[in-house]
């Protein structure tokens, strides 16, 4: 497979002007597209050496278009080398391009093998359009809900999920780069656990084609989350 982060090094000043997810501080985990993708292992790009392996065939998703794609009722599903933590009242980031195939009541996009720490989609309207974001962190579940029903549909999107440092902790959503207005603000300042992808606990597996992934221990604002969302955008042809 032709690996995009070789040819990125004669484009990224024209396309992407220079910027790289790397030039942001605390970059925690970086699934890159076409970069060190299989079926049994995506590898980390962040330098963290998180790379999400899954032995079992019968549990891999399917590599296609420089990403992985799963499949719900296949179980597809995959563990990080390590746990990333992020601590109660510190900032993160979760940003993924994503193209969802369906949407069952419940998907999880992250999760900790455990029912304690997750972040999914969810459509509790029962339509095949995802209305929500559910985040549970610590010992408390967060429901972000962006103004207007079915945001999240089974188009190819950028997702980017920010909780803002702080005894707050409020969450914020953007879609293609633009930041959603919710019907009340969202937050949560508990802690925060991740080690699987595709799942929460060998349930509410994920049934979509992940096309990349980052994740940062700190809120990205300002011009970097422009940066970053510019980035995804070019390259992914959103």
């Amino acid at each position: 497979m032709l690996g995009l982060g070789a040819a990125l090094s004669g484009v990224t000043t024209s396309v992407f002007g220079g910027f790289l997810p790397t030039d942001i501080l605390s970059l925690s985990l970086w699934l890159q597209n076409d970069t060190g993708v299989s079926v049994s292992q995506w590898d980390d790009s962040s330098g963290e050496g998180r790379h999400v392996r899954q032995a079992t065939a019968s549990d891999q998703a399917t590599v296609s278009e420089g990403g992985l794609d799963f499949t719900s009722s296949e179980g597809d599903h995959y563990d990080m080398a390590s746990e990333i933590e992020i601590d109660a009242e510190e900032g993160f980031t979760v940003s993924f391009v994503i193209q969802l195939t369906s949407v069952s009541a419940n998907m999880a996009v992250l999760g900790l093998n455990s029912t304690t720490h997750f972040l999914e989609f969810t459509n509790p309207s029962g339509s095949d359009k995802a209305d929500k974001i559910r985040i549970r962190l610590g010992s408390t579940t967060t429901t972000i809900n962006p103004n207007g029903d079915d945001q999240f549909g089974t188009g190819k999107m950028l997702v980017t999920v920010v909780r803002e440092a702080g005894a707050t902790g409020n969450l914020l959503v953007y879609k293609d780069g633009s930041l959603l207005a919710q019907d009340s603000q969202a937050a949560n300042p508990g802690d925060a656990e991740f080690i699987s992808l595709g799942t929460r606990n060998a349930d509410r597996f994920l049934n979509g084609h992940i096309y990349e992934l980052l994740v940062y221990k700190k809120a990205v604002s300002g011009d970097e989350i422009t940066n970053l969302h510019n980035y995804l955008t070019t390259k992914l042809g959103l």
